[in-house]
């Protein structure tokens, strides 16, 4: 069961979200995490792939993307 946690989706990917601060960084965790995740024995590799199954790199992704400038831009 997936509960919202700090504003976020879920625990999962707040916790992702605590190491990143760019879209950059969002992609690089996501690989990382998963070269990690290849090399576990079985039963590590089933229990962290089920945490990696519950970030929501979608949301991940959306929040760590560059925003344009324009909608930085002052319109007076």
């Amino acid at each position: 069961m997936n509960k919202e946690y700090n504003g976020w989706p879920n625990r999962e990917t707040w916790t992702v979200s605590l190491y990143c601060t760019s879209l950059e960084d969002v992609r690089a965790a996501k690989e990382w995490l998963e070269e990690i995740e290849a090399g576990l024995p079985l039963i590590a590799m089933d229990l962290f792939g089920w945490a990696m199954a519950e970030v929501d790199w979608h949301y991940l992704e959306q929040v760590f993307a560059p925003t344009d400038a324009a909608d930085d831009a002052d319109t007076d």
